[in-house]
């Protein structure tokens, strides 16, 4: 797996260096050219690719611009087809979730590390974020439109353009997930509930739905406590959204589990998801190569 592991870090390193100096590089050639790459590490497995880029967003402030921009394109990816839409609208999506902040990239990334909120000076470049990110990617040579006005209009509340919604919701649930210098992340059934059902609406919106039945109550990469106590990392998910592939890492008494071996919650009354917990909370060093050839492993037979 160090190889698989290695190129998502590259990608990120890549993805990185692109979006803070976007005019120094030969920006849209070099994002297809990532995406491309992104596409086909995630086609060849999907929960194994969540897992990586869930863990490596939820447990480090370090990097935040880059990271948060591959998990929401990994949910954007996942979440686009269940809410049937067109493949231009997909594709557009796609590099929205790339590339929305790009106006803010090192703003971002200091905002990840101080250990404040932000000040007026940094309130008022957020405020203007989107409609900079949208000027700066046509700078570049973007003349997607679509794509365009995905990232000139992610922030807007008022908005019914429901591929542009997909990304506000993908956005917020990545941004509670992933911890900061002064606050922790929050754990992933707090930020799906907050998400599934916008401003306390009785039912599930068809955005809530797809992403309950696509990503599941815990996506992949995510902490969990067991019924019988002991803390595990999401392995794959599974067509039950409440009960996913898991693998112990931590005893109930905390010490950790040298040999995670993979558990289905559909099946193990021992194993099943009692809670889920924020990356904060657990105290383990994760071996994700043993946990990803885990993941790998129960992947469906083509």
């Amino acid at each position: 797996m160090d190889d698989w592991t290695d190129r998502w870090l590259a990608l990120e390193t890549r993805l990185a260096a692109l979006l803070l100096a976007p005019r120094e590089a030969d920006f849209v050639a070099q994002l297809e050219a990532l995406l491309h790459e992104a596409r086909s590490l995630f086609d060849a497995d999907a929960d194994a690719a969540l897992l990586w880029l869930v863990q490596v967003g939820t447990t480090s402030p370090v990097g935040y611009s880059a990271a948060h921009a591959l998990v929401c394109w990994a949910l954007a990816r996942a979440v686009g087809p269940a809410l049937a839409l067109a493949p231009s609208e997909r594709e557009a999506l796609e590099r929205a979730a790339l590339t929305m902040n790009v106006g803010m990239t090192a703003l971002q990334d200091a905002l990840a590390t101080q250990p404040h909120g932000p000040d007026a000076r940094q309130r008022a470049l957020i405020d203007t974020h989107a409609a900079r990110s949208a000027q700066l990617l046509r700078e570049c040579g973007v003349r997607e439109p679509r794509w365009l006005a995905i990232v000139e209009h992610h922030h807007d509340r008022d908005t019914d353009d429901l591929t542009t919604r997909l990304l506000q919701r993908l956005d917020r649930y990545a941004a509670l997930l992933s911890p900061r210098q002064n606050r922790h992340g929050r754990d992933s059934v707090a930020a799906m509930w907050e998400l599934l059902a916008p401003q306390g609406a009785a039912a599930l919106d068809a955005i809530g739905a797809a992403m309950l039945a696509t990503l599941g109550v815990c996506p992949p990469g995510a902490f969990v406590r067991l019924h019988d106590g002991r803390v595990a990392v999401v392995l794959r998910r599974t067509e039950r959204p409440a009960e996913p592939w898991v693998a112990p890492v931590l005893e109930r008494d905390g010490r950790p589990i040298p040999q995670p071996q993979a558990l289905d919650t559909r099946t193990t009354t021992e194993a099943a998801v009692e809670a889920a917990l924020p990356a904060a909370q657990v105290r383990a060093r994760i071996h994700h190569g043993r946990l990803l050839r885990l993941a790998r492993a129960l992947r469906p037979a083509a």
